[in-house]
């Protein structure tokens, strides 16, 4: 799925991670949310938190611990897309990312994230 993996230097497995979503127009944004998710080597971006049945990579680049990436992802409310940047520590990650989820009453809607995590151990 993501070819330029190979270059990107981490740890694979289970990662928890907090999520800040905010909404231009929204005061205070929405609050923060906690996932878990298994990435892997072929598999390194968390989407868990943008709640999609599915999301294909558009492009990426990975340089040492720093991956940048686009991804188009199939929601309930249709297609969007996502692009971000994780830095990866040894055990623990940071990131962002925005989505455009296209047209909602009239307006261009998107969102934005922030999101720290930590290595919780090997996936199940």
């Amino acid at each position: 799925m993501l070819a330029p993996a190979r270059a990107l230097d981490f740890h694979p497995g289970n990662w928890e991670f907090v999520v800040k979503q905010g909404i231009k127009g929204m005061p205070g944004g929405m609050g923060e949310t906690q996932w878990r998710e298994c990435l892997t080597q072929a598999n390194p971006i968390p989407t868990v938190y943008l709640q999609a049945r599915n999301c294909r990579v558009l492009e990426s680049h990975a340089v040492y611990r720093t991956l940048h990436y686009q991804l188009s992802c199939f929601t309930e409310h249709g297609t969007m897309t996502n692009e971000g940047k994780i830095h990866f520590g040894s055990f623990r990650m940071e990131g962002s990312s925005k989505s455009d989820v296209g047209d909602v009453a009239g307006e261009n809607m998107v969102v934005r994230y922030k999101f720290t995590g930590r290595r919780i151990g090997d996936c199940q």
